[in-house]
């Protein structure tokens, strides 16, 4: 039976809820298991729908964007997507902190197949990942001298004989691998012209060889670029044209290959000296470590080590800020994490990401430099110019390195010198800051593979003086910033090398990199929010560096809104000082909800008709005098029978809500919404009636002989007296039944607050913004309910009709006053959701609380 959408999207948000009530120490593992099932179902099965969706929505059918514009958005996603997929079909790259299910699967069936073949013959067992996703078991023969092959030694044929020292610092070799029936090479590729693996450089890398595989037994090494398949040059090709050239190679594949001389580790008689390790410290500063780890027991990134691996640096964070972390480093420590110094000598993958995890804003960390490709090691720079030197860049290494030996010599009184740069596709490639109250431009910040970088004579902390002999020495940041835009093919910049002077701005850097432009420091945007949804950043795979988890209802200080992609924030909570990172814009947010709403909606299924026209009757019934009163209206009332509201529905998406903190001398009113708020609602006051009471409504009914006013009612002798109280907002909600008019006035819910106590209010939605309104901010909280089954177990009298018009009443509210809830609480049991209740009172009650603040986002 075919799989909807919706039922696509039900089945993720069931796994999600699942995986949220895995709180205990012996859960872990399972969650972390649970992690990654959640990631491969949504990149690979879910994600593909929303992301055509939002193509779709946001790409084809904008008439504001012209056909040449189209198209090239069109070129640009088919490019990214065909370069995932048949990065998934063979060349699968470990770049993330949490590695994927099926690579997994992929290393334990080659041990295990090892282990299980292990005969005198050549003949290897390994798995393959079929276009399909499956997981089958192969034959790969690996050539050996005892065959009737060419000579071979170590998988180079011939002797050796092809190998060749290069003028240009490479080996250029040949290596033979041969498989049988059509099974795979046993490595891993990454890069291509259309997708660069280093920079700007389009060759073809080996990023990974898989044990027991065919090329594990051969000379061939991780960073060889191939530059030949048998005979197909795949020297500047794209990715998809170097993996169909590897599939059509047949079972006998010659591989032409180039490879660093100083990462030459073929010679088995060479013995080289282990180098010493290092201890560094890197700064987060709001945007996070960015860099990405491989490998751990059970998950090797190099053959026999199970060591944990650098393997890529993101731009703008901490790591590449600093510079001397690069790909291939090996991570031997983290100290100073909330668990102590943690060794991470023969860990597991998630152990490795959770010890990162648990650094504060200083991490130090211990370990072996990787290979320097000849460049001085960071050791030996200066400490306080943390030059940026790209290892994958092979055109300008030596460049690069007469740049750093001759920094090491210079002083900050050096004279001014001209650079000259050529504009790339993004630029220049650097940042700058300053040009306030007259100080100088400073660079901030070189763009890895960027032309700056590549040139080796720009860096960190130089001052710029002139822009193609425009002086810029007293200008401010927006001058600076036009005169670097309105250049133009060639630049020329006469700079200083000016670190003392930079420091100072250094405290102020945190995320400069915008389109590869920056935005001056002091315009940055902050203000205070309420999130109205839940986030968790391991499940958003565009974030440009570390995110910054949260729940509804948490109050988050915006330090940085100046893009419209993301947001820099921290969470203001008592639990964790540390809580800053990325978070989506309100922008992003809304977007990405509506194409994925669309998507889920997208045969048209709504609320039943049923229970949109038992509303109706109800309110006809309770409430038929309150088209006098248009503000006393629910949402529901504006609806026309045709279902046109839809649209409108559609549109509004909850993402965040400005807020202000004030201090209150009354205790808040408290409205519980959703099931079991009568149950609760009664338990509070049972409980607790020292702090909460209810407030004495009013009516027009006349009062009955044993009834007292101002105890029972406040009895209304006019009923035109109480209309008119209605229509100047004197009243929270007011209603009619059997032609008298009954209500509760903000004078009665004020009372009960200044004499100290929580006023327990039975209301609807509706009354929380008219408190608002009157300055009486209650506590409006919201109980979910996590199913129908949910709702039954809790009630075992109630039939599963009465139990699922429960539960659809309750999406229906949360779909109509989410905005206005200040917590959702949800449990499975009653006690447990009555324990959280009274938890988010306590939080909430003030003095100094979080309110909201009529100013659009």
């Amino acid at each position: 039976m075919p799989v909807r959408k919706q039922e696509a999207h039900r089945a993720l948000e069931l796994l999600e809820d699942y995986h949220s009530k895995l709180v205990k120490p012996q859960d872990r593992q399972l969650r972390l298991a649970i992690e990654r099932v959640i990631r491969i179902f949504k990149s690979r099965l879910f994600q593909a729908l929303l992301d055509i969706q939002e193509f779709y929505e946001l790409t084809l059918l904008d008439d504001t964007k012209s056909v040449q514009q189209k198209t090239a958005e069109t070129i640009r996603i088919a490019n990214k997507w065909e370069a995932d997929n048949v990065r998934r079909e063979i060349a699968h790259t470990e770049e993330s902190d949490y590695r994927s299910v099926s690579n997994a699967f992929l290393q334990e069936n080659h041990r295990k197949s090892e282990s299980r073949n292990a005969t005198p013959d050549s003949t290897k067992a390994y798995s393959v990942v079929l276009p399909t996703g499956e997981i089958e078991e192969k034959k790969a023969h690996v050539t050996s001298p005892e065959m009737k092959q060419p000579l071979q030694v170590n998988g180079i044929e011939g002797g050796g004989t092809d190998r060749t020292q290069g003028d240009d610092g490479y080996l250029y070799m040949t290596v033979v691998l041969s498989r049988a029936g059509g099974a795979g090479l046993g490595f891993s590729i990454a890069g291509g012209s259309d997708n660069p693996h280093v920079a700007d450089d389009p060759h073809i890398y080996v990023t990974k060889l898989i044990p027991g595989g065919a090329a594990a037994a051969s000379q061939l090494q991780i960073n060889d670029a191939i530059l030949q398949v048998n005979d197909t040059n795949v020297d500047n090709v794209t990715h998809a044209e170097a993996v169909d050239a590897l599939k059509k190679a047949g079972n006998t594949v010659r591989l032409k290959i180039r490879r660093r001389a100083t990462e030459d580790t073929s010679n088995v008689l060479q013995v080289t000296k282990p180098e010493e390790s290092v201890e560094i410290e890197l700064v987060k500063g709001g945007s996070g470590l960015g860099f990405s780890i491989a490998g751990g027991l059970g998950n090797q990134h190099i053959p026999g080590d199970n060591g944990i691996y650098v393997t890529k640096i993101m731009a703008g964070g901490a790591a590449h800020r600093d510079g001397r972390l690069r790909v291939g480093d090996k991570l031997l420590m983290v100290k100073n994490t909330s668990h102590g110094d943690v060794n991470l000598d023969n860990v597991t993958h998630e152990d490795a990401v959770a010890a990162l995890k648990a650094t504060g804003e200083r991490v130090l960390l211990v370990l072996v430099p990787g290979p320097r490709h000849g460049q001085p090691s960071p050791r030996t720079s200066r400490a306080n110019t943390p030059t940026r030197m790209t290892i994958e860049n092979t055109e300008t290494a030596s460049s690069t390195a007469n740049s750093l030996r001759r920094e090491d010599v210079t002083d900050s009184n050096e004279e001014s010198r001209v650079v000259e740069l050529e504009k790339g596709p993004q630029g220049l490639g650097f940042n700058i800051v300053g040009g306030e109250d007259g100080h100088g431009i400073y660079v901030s910040f070189l763009l890895a593979g960027g032309p700056a970088e590549r040139s080796g004579q720009l860096r960190r902390g130089d001052r710029l003086l002139a822009v193609n002999d425009v002086d810029i020495t007293h200008a401010t940041h927006e001058q600076a910033a036009k005169a670097l835009k309105s250049t133009g093919q060639n630049v020329k910049l006469t700079v200083v090398y000016r670190p003392q002077e930079y420091n100072k701005f250094e405290a102020r850097i945190n995320e400069l990199k915008q389109h590869h432009t920056l935005l001056r420091t002091s315009q940055k945007r902050s203000l205070y929010v309420r999130a109205l949804f839940d986030y968790d950043p391991i499940r958003d795979d565009g974030l440009p560096s570390r995110g910054l988890p949260f729940r509804y209802g948490d109050i988050l200080h915006v330090t940085n809104a100046s893009d419209d992609e993301w947001w820099q924030a921290r969470r203001l909570d008592k639990t964790d000082s540390d809580a800053i990172g990325i978070i989506p814009s309100k922008r992003r947010w809304e977007r990405k909800q509506r194409a994925r709403d669309r998507q889920v909606k997208f045969q048209g299924q709504g609320t039943p008709v049923s229970t949109s026209q038992s509303t109706l009757e109800r309110k006809k019934k309770t409430l038929s005098f309150s088209r006098k009163f248009p503000f006393m209206k629910s949402r529901e009332d504006g609806k026309s029978e045709d279902g046109s509201d839809q649209e409108r529905q559609d549109e509004t998406v909850l993402s965040y809500e400005t807020v202000q903190q004030l201090t209150i001398s009354y205790t808040r009113p408290v409205i519980i919404l959703g099931p079991l708020k009568d149950r609760i609602n009664d338990d509070l006051i049972s409980e607790f009636p020292e702090k909460f009471g209810s407030c004495v409504p009013h009516t027009t009914r006349p009062r009955r002989d044993y009834e007292v006013d101002g105890r029972d009612y406040h009895f209304v002798a006019s009923r035109e007296q109480m209309e008119r109280d209605i229509q100047n907002h004197l009243f929270i909600e007011a209603g009619q039944y059997n032609d008298n008019l009954y209500g509760t006035s903000v004078a009665s819910v004020r009372e009960v607050a200044e004499k100290g106590k929580h006023c327990i209010l039975d209301v609807s939605g509706n009354a929380i913004k008219r408190l608002q309104v009157a300055q009486l901010y209650p506590i409006a909280i919201f109980i979910k309910p996590k199913s129908i089954e949910s709702i039954m177990e809790m009630n075992k009298r109630m039939t599963e009709e009465q139990a699922k018009k429960t539960y659809e009443r309750a999406l229906k509210m949360e779909q109509e006053f989410a905005e206005y809830f200040t917590a959702v609480v949800t449990g499975d049991t009653p006690e447990e959701i009555y324990a959280k209740v009274k938890a988010v009172i306590t939080a909430e009650s003030g003095p100094a609380v979080w309110v909201p603040r009529r100013e659009p986002l």
